[in-house]
């Protein structure tokens, strides 16, 4: 029977209100215990000069596992304040015009603004409230989204290997 571990990496820096919405998901979610690897959070951020080392880690240690990738975005104002879940993971620093690699299978991306010519400045000025809001709105989504693949995992005959959190 097949084993299936889910990872979960929780991409940001507490250094910018608005970019710190994953290290909190990743605070959230250790809190919680849940059983799937979780990487990044507010002691260990994984910002964009760490990002090649998660890959690498990705590559090594969780190939052929599930990679939900967690984000925080800037989008139209009729979607900020969503918690929006795509497939084929995300790609981070996006607003900031950074090109690269998409991370992970799942992303869920955490609008916390509206896009602007001035990216940085809307993802600076965020109220931490609000980040905080957003941060639990997408700690549970993620709960949800294990929850989903454990029970997937299951009807279709595979192991889902609960793990310690690293």
């Amino acid at each position: 029977m097949d084993k299936l571990q889910v990872v979960v990496m929780c991409i940001g820096t507490m250094k910018v209100v608005g970019d710190s919405v994953g290290p909190r998901v990743g605070d959230i979610l250790k809190a919680d215990g849940i059983d799937c690897y979780v990487y990044g959070d507010s002691v260990g951020n994984i910002n964009a000069c760490k990002l090649d080392v998660y890959e690498q880690l990705l590559r090594a240690c969780h190939a052929g596992d599930i990679v939900i990738a967690v984000d925080a975005a800037l989008g139209d104002k009729d979607d900020v304040g969503k918690i929006k879940v795509v497939g084929n993971g995300l790609r981070p620093g996006k607003a900031l015009g950074r090109s690269g690699n998409p991370i992970g299978d799942i992303g869920v991306l955490a609008v916390v603004g509206e896009r602007s010519e001035d990216n940085f400045a809307t993802l600076a000025s965020g109220s931490v409230r609000f980040i905080e809001t957003m941060a639990e709105k997408a700690a549970a989504t993620v709960h949800a989204l294990v929850r989903y693949i454990g029970a997937q995992a299951a009807s279709a005959g595979i192991s889902y290997k609960a793990v310690a959190t690293p």
